[in-house]
């Protein structure tokens, strides 16, 4: 028997495999009265592309390829995040929690409990960029 052929047979004795249970948390709080876990790597991964937006409206202003003022800049990343934020909760409500969405409608608020959906929040941003637009 060769070498190759022993290990494979040891590892498949032993049941070795990968199992999926990553922590969703890069940090995590120690106990705290207000019940926070930590810094999930989702919500790092949304404030960073808010940060990374906000950055190249500024320099898309400053480079003349999007003439806009800092109040209008303001005024577009606050209908972003909102659209971001909101269409990716409602999103996962709607096609993933319908249920307990009907249930219980204020559930859309309880964020804590997780849940957004990407496409969710591509159709709020949109929604909201073209209001930003008619205004």
């Amino acid at each position: 028997m060769n070498v190759l052929s022993m290990i494979c047979n040891k590892m498949f004795q032993q049941n070795h495999y990968w199992v999926h249970d990553l922590s969703p948390l890069l940090f995590r709080f120690p106990e705290n009265p207000l019940g926070l876990d930590g810094i999930r790597y989702y919500g790092l991964a949304y404030l960073l592309g808010f940060l990374g937006a906000w950055l190249l409206l500024k320099l898309y202003n400053n480079e003349g390829k999007f003439a806009i003022d800092a109040d209008a800049r303001s005024t577009l990343m606050t209908a972003i995040i909102i659209g971001v934020l909101a269409g990716g909760r409602l999103g996962y409500m709607l096609l993933y929690d319908l249920e307990a969405f009907l249930a219980n409608p204020l559930l859309v608020f309880r964020v804590d409990q997780g849940g957004m959906a990407s496409h969710g929040g591509f159709v709020g941003a949109i929604d909201l960029n073209a209001g930003f637009e008619d205004g």
